[in-house]
């Protein structure tokens, strides 16, 4: 080659690298992080605010983040969120940008069809006056999930410091931006990628949200790779997912319905895990202790807060494959808080299912001081669960914190109402999903416990009943003056316990051992002596499960 045509060649070479171009076919954004770090941003319209996209490892931590527009305008950005797959979005401060300048996004170009067909693209880098500069570069690799591997064309071009976030463009279309460099080779996260990523931050999954949700239940497919197929049970996707790649699905789903989300086996290794975020974007489930694999098939149960929009956000974190997922109702909030669910006292049992975060919600009418018996059944399910009991003014009235109760038990709850009224019996699901099947019954009436004839009387036979936790057993006696008595309890077998105390005609308590409960287990006798001839009220007080007691009163033998 004669040394014209070297020097022609070296000239070309140098202005496709530095040629400037029109700012709306490039890098949006020159970033400037805390004076010691630099990268690119491409802007994007969200609603009436225009952001910007850019590396996270370029903006992460940052104290300040200064931007250079094509247009030399200079501006402050803080970071808005940043989102796995090293993304973040920015926006401006104390800026009233209403619209983007700039047409560089878009997330239309078919990515993989461009790189069947061309080899060559460029990487298009704003520079720190706003100009930019073209690197032609090679296609040497891609994959077709997330990453394109690119070279600079001409060797002695390097990929410069600064550089992240740069956009390629294969055929002057949009097609993916810089993420990181590497003995030469750059690293392209692909657009179809980043468009997934960012599609629920954008609203762009939303979109067709608004225009028709996809109920649980509901016979509606949806559209694009990650398919969807509506069926009068559930709904099922499925799609690819790669390492640090996101795959969002969106569904309408009720409150307090809890949903069986079940991941088949695919057979692929990749490996993957999973969030589930309302409407706002909040997240509303998620297990980081735990990563699951296209080997494996497994089911988890959630319960939606409310009525909303949800979006499930699967995650990859090693290797590629596809995965496949159905969402299937597993009880209605109707059913578990529907009017109909009344008790009845000695009626039959009543059966439902419950899963983690669920409440079902049952009325039964209660009188004062008269304990009654939730009676569990086993059903076999490993799910588990919390009891409470509320009264119509929402009080909470019954609850132990520190019990879950689990379908593979039988179990009884005693509980004395504190007041006559309309009480809710709430089962809360704390834990997987399950099967529940219980009824209530009674263990004493208040007529029983302090009835009219409830009388003792010294050298009678023992009278005998049956007291709960919080229920109150009244009897009468009749006490002379200095004639030392013994009220004698006797063992019944029961292991509850109760406090005994015995007042005067006027209410004034005159015997009381706070320290000591007495069980169905064991015997005891009480002295009890006064100075006074009076109607004394014995009272024996349910202090732990439910009890049986028989008592009677002997006088205590002269010395």
């Amino acid at each position: 080659m004669n040394v014209y045509c070297k020097l022609r060649t070296v000239l070309a070479s140098f202005f496709i690298t530095c040629f400037l171009v029109h700012p709306s076919l490039a890098s949006d954004a020159y970033l400037k992080v805390d004076n010691n770090e630099f990268g690119q941003g491409i802007f994007r319209q969200r609603g009436r605010e225009c952001l910007v996209i850019a590396p996270t490892h370029v903006v992460e931590n940052a104290f300040k983040v200064d931007i250079t527009t094509a247009e030399r305008g200079n501006y402050s950005a803080e970071v808005l969120e940043s989102f796995p797959g090293d993304i973040s979005v920015l926006r401006f401060v104390n800026e009233n940008m209403l619209s983007c300048r700039s047409i560089t996004w878009s997330g239309k170009a078919n990515v993989n069809a461009l790189l069947e067909i061309e080899k060559q693209g460029e990487l298009r880098t704003m520079l720190a006056d706003g100009s930019i500069r073209i690197t032609e570069v090679d296609i040497v690799g891609y994959d077709k999930y997330r990453n394109i591997n690119v070279r600079p064309r001409n060797h002695e071009d390097a990929i410069a410091k600064g550089a992240s976030g740069s956009p390629l463009f294969i055929a002057g279309q949009f097609s993916g931006i810089l993420l990181s460099v590497k003995k030469d080779i750059g690293n392209v996260l692909r657009l179809d990628a980043l468009t997934n990523t960012l599609s629920l931050f954008f609203g762009d999954s939303l979109q067709s949200v608004k225009q028709g949700a996809i109920p649980v239940g509901a016979a509606k497919k949806t559209n694009g790779s990650a398919q969807g197929k509506g069926g009068a049970e559930a709904l099922e996707f499925s799609g690819v997912i790669a390492k640090s790649a996101v795959a969002a699905h969106t569904m309408k789903l009720g409150g307090n319905s809890p949903v069986r989300i079940t991941f088949t086996a695919t057979g692929d290794s990749e490996k993957f895990n999973f969030e589930i975020w309302d409407s706002t974007r909040k997240i509303v489930y998620r297990n980081p202790a735990k990563q699951y694999s296209g080997t494996e098939s497994f089911s988890v149960p959630f319960t939606p807060p409310e009525n909303d929009i949800y979006s499930i956000h699967i995650t990859g974190t090693e290797g590629e494959g596809t995965y496949k997922v159905k969402i299937a109702p597993i009880v209605s909030d109707a059913q578990l808080r529907s009017e109909e669910n009344v008790l009845q006292l000695g009626g039959n049992a009543v059966a439902g299912t419950i899963a983690q975060g669920a409440v079902a919600v049952y009325r039964v009418n209660l009188e004062e001081n008269s304990p009654v018996r939730l009676s569990f059944l086993s059903t076999g399910d490993q799910g588990k669960y919390a009891v409470e009991i509320v009264n119509s003014t929402g009080k909470s009235v019954y609850r132990n914190a520190s019990r879950h109760y689990s379908g593979t038990e039988a179990f009884t709850l005693p509980f004395t109402p504190p007041a006559s009224d309309v009480y809710s019996l709430t089962i809360k699901g704390t834990e997987g999903e399950g099967r529940y099947n219980f009824s209530i019954g009674t263990i004493a009436s208040n007529a029983q416990l302090r009835g009219g004839t409830n009388l003792l009387q010294v050298g009678d036979n023992a009278v005998e009943g049956v007291v709960a936790q919080g229920a109150v057993a009244e009897y009468r006696l009749m006490v002379e003056a200095n004639a030392p008595i013994r009220l004698n309890f006797f063992a019944t077998g029961d292991n509850g316990k109760y406090k005994v105390e015995i007042l005067d005609a006027t209410g004034k308590v005159v015997y009381l051992d706070p320290y000591r409960r007495y069980s169905g287990t064991e015997t005891a006798t009480i002295p009890f002596a006064t100075l006074k001839s009076d109607l004394y009220f014995v009272r024996i007080l349910g202090a732990e499960g439910e009890c049986r007691y028989a008592l009677n009163v002997t006088r205590t033998p002269e010395k």
